[in-house]
């Protein structure tokens, strides 16, 4: 994501990003600084430290098992993130886990997506977190938050230099593992039905609309695994030369031999190809968990009917009739 532009992760799907002057209010109007008295804005009244790192939780005690399940996975998977990144020293930040985002979205007249989880503020360093869908999305927390982290670590290692959304969202797809068989599969249908965006119509914004964003979630992931299709060894010395030029055109032609508009054209012809033919459902994963599927049902369906016949014979032999049940 574009470090001026917010990031929305909703359950079991990627961010929805709103425009760059939304995201300048909202960071102005309802998030303060990165400081204990910017959580208090919020009534957060306890805090928790992210050990080895300078980040902390905010949050209320009624959300005490949430936030600190967030520290946890903070300290799990910054160094990861990070070390990926080549980023070598972790700058401060703050996640606020707020009650509930509705009085916020209020406040930003309903322009933040109403199925969001987390938001990440690229420039001001700091993660809201609705603890209430959080909480009925509990498992997602082990997805969203690497997502989120992977935004505020990357503006950190190569910010304030725009970059387009395809990358810093397929870029946070990879890093929080948020890839599946299923995934691959709609992005697959997306390309079938011709509902992919161009990833030019995606470098500065994506649909608000949350199916369409999703179908730019996937192709964003699918393009930034093809550009490091030789390998992620590549990431940190891309980002190197990205934050040593501040520019992501020349940075990507110093890296590639590459221009972007070179690249966009191979890619929608490598997707083109190897999605656009539906026999490729007899190649690919999906395949076999429609067998699987089928296969469970069958059997499921047999030993049911095995049982009745086994049950009608034992009775059958104690001289009962069906009548007699």
């Amino acid at each position: 994501m574009h470090p001026r532009m917010i990031d929305m992760e909703h359950r079991g799907h990627g961010p929805v990003v709103c425009s760059q002057a939304l995201a300048i209010v909202l960071v102005a109007a309802i998030l303060a600084p990165v400081t204990a008295a910017g959580a208090g804005q919020f009534d957060l009244e306890h805090s928790i430290p992210v050990r080895s790192y300078p980040v902390r939780v905010f949050y209320s005690e009624k959300n005490k098992k949430i936030a600190h399940r967030i520290a946890e996975i903070c300290e799990e998977r910054i160094p990861v993130l990070a070390g990926a990144l080549g980023l070598n020293a972790v700058a401060p930040f703050q996640i606020q886990v707020i009650p509930d985002l509705k009085p916020y979205q209020r406040r930003a007249q309903n322009d933040l997506p109403t199925w969001g989880i987390a938001f990440a503020f690229m420039e001001s360093q700091v993660m809201l977190v609705d603890a209430k869908r959080a909480a009925s999305a509990w498992n997602s927390l082990e997805k969203v938050i690497p997502h989120e982290l992977s935004h505020l670590l990357l503006a950190q290692r190569v910010a304030p230099v725009p970059m387009p959304l395809w990358f810093v969202e397929g870029l946070a797809q990879w890093q929080a593992g948020q890839w599946s068989v299923l995934e691959n599969w709609r992005l697959m249908n997306a390309v079938w039905s011709g509902k992919t965006p161009s990833l030019g119509r995606i470098a500065a914004a994506f649909p608000a609309a949350e199916m369409q964003a999703r179908d730019a979630y996937r192709i964003s992931y699918a393009a930034f695994t093809f550009r490091f299709e030789n390998g992620l060894e590549e990431l940190p010395q891309f980002l190197s030369l990205l934050a040593e030029t501040r520019s992501f055109t020349d940075a990507f032609v110093a890296q590639w031999n590459e221009s972007i508009i070179e690249f966009y054209v191979r890619f929608h012809e490598t997707v083109q190809k190897r999605y656009h033919s539906r026999l490729l459902i007899f190649q690919t994963g999906p395949l076999f968990t429609i067998i699987a599927v089928l296969f469970l049902f069958i059997f499921i369906r047999v030993k049911l009917r095995n049982r009745r016949k086994l049950k009608k014979m034992e009775r059958s032999e104690l001289g009962l009739s069906l009548d007699d049940r």
